[in-house]
This record gives structure tokens, C-alpha cells and sequence, in this order.
């Protein structure tokens, strides 16, 4: 993955948190790399199915930002995108890549 904050790489994105919504499915999706834009085709590379990002908007706690575009170390979120948590995203249909969290969880008992 190449960091810097242009399109002169494709685009590749993590599907990171889903939440139901007044306006439908919210996804919210790490950019990895590359740039999207609202309006792009993109790619569940998990599914094969293509996308079109009608609605990029960045959260603010529970305030919505629309914007037209978010790089690489950005958070957004689309609206109405079918997948599942976890799920890579990029703007080439061929690419065969997938990414993954890297967060961790832990369970802490209390006695």
C-alpha cells in the first residue's frame, strides 16, 4: 500500500463499521490508499459486485460533512453500499486484494 494523499494509485479501502440508519445502511470505510470520489464505480473485491458512491459524506461525532472526495489515511462513509463489515474495496475490478483489520479485541473478565 502507497500512503500518499493523491490518486496516482488505486484506490483500496476497508468496510470497517455498519450502521443502520435514518437514510439507510451507513458504511463506514478506511481509505488505504489512493483517492475516491463521489461518483466512482468501486469494487467489493469479496463479492465481485460494482458500486457506484452516490452520497461521501465524513462524520463529525453525530454530525455529517458531505464531501466530494477523501484519500488515503481518511475515514468516511457511503450510504446504501451492500457488504459486510470487513469487506476491501478498490477501484479496479481485477485486483484480487484484501485487506485486513488491524485491530484487536480482548475480553477482560472482572471477579
Amino acid at each position: 500500500m502507497n500512503s500518499k494523499r493523491d490518486s496516482s494509485h488505486p484506490f483500496v479501502g476497508l468496510a470497517f463499521k455498519l450502521e443502520a440508519g435514518r437514510f439507510g445502511q451507513l458504511t463506514y470505510v478506511r481509505n488505504y490508499q489512493g483517492e475516491l470520489k463521489k461518483g466512482d464505480t468501486i469494487y467489493n473485491t469479496r463479492t465481485g459486485k460494482k458500486v457506484r458512491v452516490q452520497r461521501l459524506v465524513r462524520m463529525h461525532a453525530d454530525m455529517m460533512e458531505d464531501v466530494e472526495e477523501v484519500f488515503a489515511g481518511g475515514i468516511c462513509a457511503l450510504f446504501g453500499i451492500d457488504c459486510a463489515s470487513g469487506d476491501t474495496f478498490t477501484n479496479k475490478d481485477n485486483s484480487g486484494l484484501s485487506v485486513e483489520s488491524s485491530l484487536s479485541y480482548s475480553m477482560t473478565t472482572c471477579s
